[in-house]
């Protein structure tokens, strides 16, 4: 309910119209809340409620091509420093600039619309500059190296213009990289049009639906291909946090091996580093989940 009415704050909706979503989206939640779902799943019921009421299909229009061109422009300058590292610090910096890009949620990050790139760029060159709370790129950039197909799933918009270098990377290590984008627009999460805006759609070998409008993917509500591309995948790499709850949450259902790459935003996925401080996070994620699958040998020292 914060998140919902903090988006309904962005957007700027009139009282009774607020007053309309609070209240369908109470008895809703009220009508399914068993805690058998992720957080997400939560998330994107009471988002659809926004969206029905509002009549609108395609919700913080100006936010969304906000980020993505602040992204897009921004990737130019990152590609450049990339092309004269060696292999694994590019692959680390790709990785870096893939976790601060998740910054740009502007549900979360408070950039507002006015999108200077300047200050953006600030913002991000600050993130990448201090660095993972908990760095496993190492480890990531092993698994992308040794895998002929790689499910690479992306978040937000703005942040994927990020994800194509890091998705071209990998590509060079001659993986097939297979990117799904979402079936419909919610929140800030990626869509076909944004792939496009960004160029994310030309940096994967292939692009698909993921499924509908989801907060990160679903799987009880993914594509058929989707589903397919999971099973075959050597390695599958999220994005995001909504994306890690899937991928925490159903790890032994997503094939052999799994990254993730997200900025931390609530105390409880914190904690599953050992704080509740916001964290820039590559970590690999085991097959039975645990802090030891998190954290590696950042375990050992009590703290990321």
């Amino acid at each position: 309910m914060h998140d919902l009415r903090g988006a309904m704050e962005l957007l700027g909706y009139a009282p009774e119209l607020r007053v309309r979503i609070v209240d369908r989206a109470e008895q809703w939640l009220a009508a399914h809340w068993d805690e058998a779902h992720l957080p997400s799943w939560y998330i994107t019921g009471v988002h659809r409620i926004l969206k029905d009421e509002a009549g609108d299909a395609l919700p913080f229009r100006e936010l969304r091509e906000g980020c993505n061109r602040a992204g897009r422009e921004l990737a130019v300058g990152v590609a450049a420093a990339a092309q004269g590292l060696g292999p694994a610090e590019r692959f680390a910096l790709l990785c870096a600039w893939a976790v601060a890009g998740n910054h740009l949620d502007f549900r979360t990050a408070g950039i507002g619309y006015g999108f200077g790139v300047e200050e953006v760029g600030d913002m991000l060159r600050g993130v990448v500059a201090r660095g993972f709370d908990v760095d496993r790129t190492a480890e990531i950039e092993a698994l992308a190296r040794s895998a002929r197909r790689v499910l690479f799933v992306p978040d937000n918009v703005g942040e994927i213009a990020f994800d194509a270098l890091l998705v071209r990377e990998i590509r060079s290590y001659g993986a097939h990289v297979v990117v799904p984008y979402r079936g419909g627009a919610i929140t800030s999460d990626a869509t076909l049009d944004d792939f496009r805006q960004t160029g994310l759609d030309e940096a994967a070998d292939e692009v698909f639906e993921a499924g509908p409008d989801t907060l990160g993917i679903s799987l009880e509500e993914a594509s058929p291909r989707l589903l397919d591309e999971i099973a075959r995948a050597d390695l599958v790499i999220t994005k995001g946090q909504a994306n890690f709850y899937l991928a925490y949450g159903n790890r032994p259902d997503l094939g052999p091996a799994v990254a993730c790459l997200l900025t931390t935003k609530c105390d409880v996925i914190s904690e599953k580093f050992g704080t509740t401080a916001r964290l820039s996070v590559a970590t690999v994620v085991g097959a039975a989940p645990g802090a030891y699958d998190l954290l590696g040998d950042a375990e050992e020292t009590g703290s990321p």
